[in-house]
């Protein structure tokens, strides 16, 4: 309903038909239409989910994340198999010896959201193991989280399915999983939940050449990190 049927709409009905007090709204309704704009706006676009551009610059000031994420992106070079990004002969250049393979990227609007969300949520968080494996699951977009306690302050994750090179590097770069402060993530491996080997009592398991081995993709930049 605009402004202008919403004063008439208030209008008492003696009132209803006068050609001034319609004149009166019509002149100033689409000034206060502007305004009503505005006042929706400021109530609606300062959040994460509805808010754009500098609206959410704003949000990640305040949350302390913007949107350049440094080296997340692997560049594609030719390389061979089990090499992160790499492709096959005549589809790639070689990589110089002193050039990077990683480059920085700045967020889209809706990229940028859900690194706000894992953010306010890390920011809040009282790092219960629970808490560690919901923001894996909101972080990788996967159902099918299993952390271990391996004693001395560290922990082992494995996600329940295969990431790509760039979610690997992306997910490193911007370290929004829940932790604990002191206590480290000693490695972490992805697997299909559907199709990897185990042995007896494991969830999930097959047995010897029905699946292959889960894999470890990271070790936090091989080297421990404490959180």
């Amino acid at each position: 309903m605009s402004r202008y049927d919403s004063m008439n709409k208030h209008l008492l009905a003696q009132f209803s038909d006068t050609e001034v007090m319609q004149a009166i709204f019509y002149a100033v309704s689409e000034e206060m239409q502007l305004i009503d704009t505005a006042l929706k706006d400021l109530k609606e676009k300062r959040w994460i989910n509805t808010g754009q551009g500098a609206q959410l610059d704003g949000i990640g000031h305040i949350v302390d994340r913007n949107r350049l994420i440094e080296n997340a992106i692997v560049i594609s070079f030719f390389g061979f198999e089990n090499q992160t990004n790499t492709t096959g002969f005549g589809q790639a250049r070689f990589r110089e010896y002193s050039e990077p393979y990683l480059s920085s990227t700045s967020l889209r609007d809706d990229e940028y959201r859900l690194i706000l969300w894992a953010k306010v949520n890390k920011n809040n968080s009282l790092c219960y193991m629970n808490d560690t494996i919901k923001s894996i699951q909101f972080i990788f977009n996967v159902d099918t989280v299993i952390l271990q306690d391996i004693y001395n302050a560290k922990f082992i994750i494995g996600i329940g399915r295969i990431l790509t090179g760039n979610e690997i590097v992306f997910a490193n770069a911007l370290d929004l999983i829940v932790r604990p402060a002191g206590v480290s993530c000693q490695s972490m491996t992805h697997f299909d939940k559907d199709n990897v080997f185990g042995f007896y009592n494991q969830k999930f398991a097959k047995g010897f050449g029905q699946a292959p081995l889960a894999e470890i993709f990271n070790s936090l930049n091989r080297k421990e990190r404490l959180f």
